[in-house]
């Protein structure tokens, strides 16, 4: 069967494909990333601008998580469904972090360099919590919830085709965009601070 992503303006949920390497996570229903940060005003005492906010002071990243809702199969859990070797019973059997994909396969072109794949990296990625409810009423299909914790979400730099074909080739390269990203950030920090001792 040809797949055939519709020629629309509007990003459609029908265009992503989550990925843990060259693995599709099928029957996923829901897919919510989140992130936080909290913002902190900061007043004066003056008579002049008595209760308004002088500043809003930026604070660290939070809630950095995904919570997902899949279909289970009885060939495939949601314990079991995130890579080969990938089976957990208890939340602490996952010793190793997982990087998944979610993949965007937009209409053709419409990016600069005419390519139309896009990938967002989910790094350092941890279960946090897992469920799932059983009911002798409703349509009788059983679906896990997780919530997942991640440490970084960041673009591979490609958005053409023909660099993103192979999702174990996109893996491999995240590493190398993400620490020259990190180069250009630390770069940019130096320029702007090239008389701090501090580098």
């Amino acid at each position: 069967m040809s797949k055939t992503i519709p020629q629309t303006a509007t990003r459609t949920d029908h265009s992503i494909t989550i990925r843990v390497g060259s693995k599709i996570i099928g029957m996923i229903q829901d897919w919510n990333p989140s992130q936080a940060r909290t913002i902190t005003p900061s007043y004066e005492i003056n008579a002049a601008s008595p209760g308004v906010v002088y500043e809003n002071i930026p604070g660290i990243a939070t809630g950095l998580t995904i919570s997902v809702t899949r279909i289970d199969l009885f060939k495939s859990r949601m314990e079991h469904a995130w890579g080969k070797d990938f089976n957990i019973t208890m939340l602490t059997d996952q010793h190793n972090p997982l990087s998944i994909m979610e993949w965007w396969d937009n209409p053709g072109g419409i990016y600069r360099d005419g390519g139309n794949i896009e990938v967002w990296i989910y790094d350092g990625v941890f279960f946090s919590s897992l469920g799932r409810s059983h009911s002798a009423n409703g349509d009788r299909i059983v679906r896990a919830n997780v919530s997942l914790v991640y440490k970084r979400r960041y673009q591979i730099a490609s958005s053409k085709a023909r660099a993103m074909t192979d999702p174990i080739d996109a893996i491999k390269n995240s590493k190398k965009y993400f620490m020259q990203d990190m180069k250009e950030t630390i770069g940019g920090v130096k320029n702007t601070f090239k008389n701090d001792s501090i580098f």
